[in-house]
């Protein structure tokens, strides 16, 4: 009697993400230079055809003399022209 509403996957539902982690011999990253890392992180999704869709967060960690990057985009696929 009742029928199922087809449901959309997942995936389309929401939002993809892209996590990148890199990783620095130093661990001096002033703040200039995250901003400057989450400005080129917009020019390379753009390139390699997303949208950034939300707030870019970029955390540095320290850990012994080794600096991580960890950085969270949340990104959907460019519509297609």
């Amino acid at each position: 009697m009742f029928g199922r509403e087809k449901e959309e996957p997942t995936a389309t539902k929401a939002d993809d993400r892209l996590a990148l982690v890199l990783s620095y011999q130093r661990s001096d990253i002033d703040e200039r230079k995250i901003k400057l890392f989450q400005e080129r992180l917009v020019q390379l999704c753009d390139e390699f055809g997303y949208d950034v869709v939300g707030q870019i967060t970029v955390i540095p960690q320290s850990k012994e003399r080794t600096t991580i990057i960890n950085a969270s985009i949340p990104v959907k696929l460019k519509e297609p022209i």
